[in-house]
């Protein structure tokens, strides 16, 4: 009895030994696969061999996304079986540096993340010096900066450390350009001002502007001293004009190509659609809003709350109300004003005429009205801002293609441009055409700006 028992043991068992050894089967080339981003996910090519199945009835479910960083699977599913394979999307590529020389004191400590900038790499970095360095020398030293991410992957390279015995040249100053202003404006003197010194990280600065008077047309020095801890120190001088409130506020002629992005006669359904190609892009505009469409006021709230600067553009836009009396356009322009204090909490003094500053529609309906107008309303506190180039949206160009090369001849090679466009609801088209247009700015070098009480008005010659 005991031997039929140990031999029916050991059918059951072969039995069961042939029952699994019969059982589909896929065999991997690896436990788990590690790839690089980006990396082409090839499922097949991670099976060694199957057995006892069809790979033609292999049914594949891949949940790896190659474009981020992580942990992943594979699922091959063989008539409701399923073999899981891990995936690991790895960062597999050296960070890309540069290396950025330096001055520095005998015996100074010189921490070598100082050294690097434009890091690029998939994943965290950290910076280090291969060895240790003593700059107890007055030499020029060459040391090894690393870079490595946190997959070990790293980038040797070689930077430069000048010692020097003594601090000898004083501190360099920036962004104190000429600047044009208004009587009456704000001034902000420390605005744009950049300071740079060899060794002291926070240079001391002190302006002397007891010559200037803001309040009086004419043209005023403003001393800048710097000074670095060693006692070598500068003063430079800037020029400040103040000009008549009535005046234009000229742009920089500094180099730098800024655009002022604006958008008239909104807000309207095509205001969402242009606030979210803006955050694409990061770019910060100007939107000179109208009452005409009472549903979409929400959108001067969201523009605003986004950091956007919400300036008037008549509530009506109705040129023959408007212009036909000082008192019906201060009426109507404090109808527009009201709808952006509820939305935004603040009482704006950016402005723009409909048609702007130099427009002939006026004379229709009252002679000399934009001599008295363009006076009045900075009287009251506004500043007013006409533009220098166009997509043409408002000029009857309706096709994408035709607003694209009608901003592309607008913007041309000049160095600071308002550009004028439309947010209203018949503009889909100045929709589709923004970002090419966008690309265009920025290949052209030009940096954005909303408009503040800083910029140029870019005030047109009033002809009525």
């Amino acid at each position: 009895m005991k031997k039929f028992f140990f031999s029916f043991i050991a059918v059951l068992t072969i039995a069961g030994l042939f029952y699994i050894s019969q059982q589909p089967r896929i065999h991997f080339i690896h436990n788990e696969i590690h790839l690089s981003l980006y990396e082409e996910v090839k499922p097949y090519d991670y099976i060694e061999e199957v057995s006892h199945m069809d790979i033609e009835e292999l049914e594949i479910q891949s949940h790896v996304n190659n474009e981020k960083l992580g942990e992943y699977k594979i699922e091959y599913i063989y008539r409701k079986r399923t073999f899981t394979l891990k995936i690991f999307i790895d960062d597999k590529i050296p960070p890309q540096f540069e290396t950025i020389n330096t001055k520095i004191l005998r015996n100074e400590k010189v921490n070598p993340e100082s050294l690097v900038k434009n890091i690029q790499d998939d994943s965290k970095t950290i910076v280090y010096f291969k060895e240790d360095y003593i700059f107890n020398e007055m030499k020029t030293y060459r040391v090894i900066v690393v870079v490595e991410d946190e997959y070990e992957n790293k980038t040797e390279k070689n930077a430069y450390v000048l010692v020097e015995e003594k601090d000898s040249e004083a501190p360099t100053i920036q962004g104190i350009e000429k600047m044009t202003i208004l009587i009456g404006d704000q001034i902000d003197l420390k605005k744009g001002v950049i300071l740079k010194d060899d060794h002291d990280k926070n240079p001391k600065l002190t302006i002397d502007d007891s010559k200037l008077n803001i309040r009086k047309i004419g043209e005023y020095e403003v001393y800048y001293r710097v000074e670095d801890d060693s006692g070598n120190q500068e003063t430079y001088t800037r020029i400040i004009e103040v000009l008549s409130q009535y005046d234009n506020r000229e742009a920089k002629r500094d180099g730098q190509k800024v655009c002022y992005l604006t958008f008239d006669d909104g807000p309207s359904n095509n205001t969402a659609k242009i606030l979210k190609i803006l955050d694409e892009y990061h770019i910060k505009a100007t939107f000179f809003v109208t009452g005409t469409s009472p549903q979409d006021f929400h959108y001067i709230k969201e523009a605003h709350q986004k950091g956007h600067t919400i300036g008037l553009h008549t509530y009506s836009h109705d040129y023959e109300l408007i212009y036909s009396s000082l008192k019906n356009y201060i009426n109507d322009l404090n109808k527009i004003k009201e709808v952006v204090y509820k939305q935004t909490g603040i009482e704006t003094k950016f402005i723009r005429f409909p048609g702007g500053s130099s427009n002939l529609v006026s004379k229709k309906y009252n002679v000399g009205i934009m001599k008295r107008l363009t006076k009045k309303v900075i009287d009251l506190g506004y500043q007013y801002y006409d533009w220098t180039s166009i997509n043409g949206d408002g000029e009857g160009i309706k096709t994408v293609d035709g607003l694209k090369k009608k901003a592309v001849e607008e913007i041309g090679d000049q160095e600071d441009i308002m550009f004028l466009m439309h947010d209203s609801s018949g503009q889909s088209n100045t929709v589709k055409s923004l970002p090419a247009i966008l690309d265009h700015l920025i290949k052209k070098g030009y940096q954005f700006e909303a408009i503040n009480q800083y910029s140029p008005t870019f005030h047109h010659t009033v002809q009525n």
